[in-house]
């Protein structure tokens, strides 16, 4: 799962080896996001000196800089209090154990997008998300790795029109699935659009003989219940600390 996730993350931002002992990831234009624009996988012996090498990095980029912290890593939390971070979140990944999940919703319909439809998911994926100004940096990395990605829009069927409000993001890596940027248009959220883009995602990773799908969820979404529901549960846990600019 944490390969998968890496190689994820290489795709929307670049990959630097802090003192060949921690991983940073940074996009300047997604600048403010806690997953794009992080240090992780931190194994250093000198902890003070690469996160003060990567504070720099990310400062010159103009950039909160994130620091990811395995748990019960005490050394680290100390360090990074010790250097004025602040702690931002708790990240939850969870793992489907492949339970049969029924959605018998018939006014949501899930399709897979193809290249000519891309422009539907960015716009679902800049709105769910509320990040209109991203537009041009998603559009190019999508378009990049398109062949690299399933991309999944949700539809809600309204007056025999069907309005896009939801997306996600499917990686296959390393036998497993990762379910990437799930999210729903603020005005459509409670109608069952994500229970169904789960349901279909995990549907297709079965049919793609994959041994398990994964995805992540902060403390504060309070989304862990709704998860868990829906037959995921919790492997491990990161918390996430931010030095802001």
């Amino acid at each position: 799962m944490e390969n998968n996730q890496w190689t994820f993350c290489s795709l929307w931002a670049d990959h630097t080896k802090i003192k060949n002992c921690a991983d940073m990831f940074i996009n300047k234009k997604l600048a403010g996001d806690y997953f794009f624009n992080r240090l992780d996988n931190i194994a250093c012996y000198d902890i003070e000196s690469a996160i003060k090498e990567s504070v720099k990095v990310f400062l010159d980029y103009g950039s909160d800089c994130y620091v990811y912290v395995q748990k019960n890593d005490m050394n680290l939390e100390k360090m990074l209090l010790k250097m004025d971070f602040t702690l931002l979140d708790t990240m939850h990944v969870l793992k489907s154990n492949f339970t049969k999940t029924a959605h018998n919703e018939q006014k949501i319909h899930v399709n897979t997008i193809n290249i000519s439809s891309l422009p539907v998911w960015i716009d679902v994926f800049c709105r769910s998300f509320e990040v209109r100004d991203w537009k041009s940096e998603v559009e190019r990395i999508i378009k990049k790795h398109f062949d690299e990605l399933t991309l999944l829009v949700s539809y809600l069927e309204n007056n025999q029109s069907r309005i896009p409000a939801g997306c996600c993001a499917l990686f296959n890596r390393y036998s497993v699935m990762g379910l990437y940027c799930l999210g729903t248009v603020e005005s459509f959220r409670g109608k069952g659009l994500a229970k169904k883009m789960i349901t279909v995602s995990l549907d297709l990773a079965r049919r793609q003989n994959l041994s398990s799908v994964f995805l992540q969820t902060l403390t504060n979404e309070r989304l862990t219940q709704f998860y868990k529901k829906m037959g995921f549960q919790v492997i491990y846990k990161k918390k996430i600390y931010m030095l802001t600019r």
